[in-house]
């Protein structure tokens, strides 16, 4: 009689809450660079990208290896621009961000907004 395989997995939400790098992390000229390692979509606002980061950056004092980069809507326009030109994210790619500069509201309550570069390099 053939006896059934059991398989168990457990999941931690530290495997996935990681820093996230909001509006108020940018300035400009303000660049990252790291590998894509996956994304995971968000309660509001869209996706957010996983990066394993080359060079470690502070966030409230803190070293972060590991970010998310949250669906900003710069990051949108950067990424379809991207799109426009073939471009569909694979897990491995190197990106690097920059932010261009940030655009201020033009009404009142909203916030100002980052608008970035995003380079991509597959090997």
């Amino acid at each position: 009689m053939a006896t059934e395989a059991v398989q168990k997995w457990v999941g931690h939400s530290s495997d996935i809450a990681v820093p996230l790098l909001g509006a108020e992390f940018w300035k400009e000229e303000t660049v990252i660079s790291g590998v894509l390692d996956g994304r995971r979509d968000q309660k509001i606002g869209g996706s957010a990208y996983r990066l394993v980061l080359d060079t470690p950056v502070s966030i409230d004092g803190e070293e972060a290896e590991i970010v998310e980069l949250p669906s900003l809507t710069g990051v949108k326009y950067a990424l379809q621009s991207l799109s426009q030109q073939g471009y569909q994210m694979k897990k491995g790619d190197m990106w690097q961000i920059r932010c261009e500069g940030i655009k201020k509201a033009k009404k009142e309550g909203f916030s100002d907004s980052p608008e970035f570069e995003i380079g991509v390099m597959r090997k």
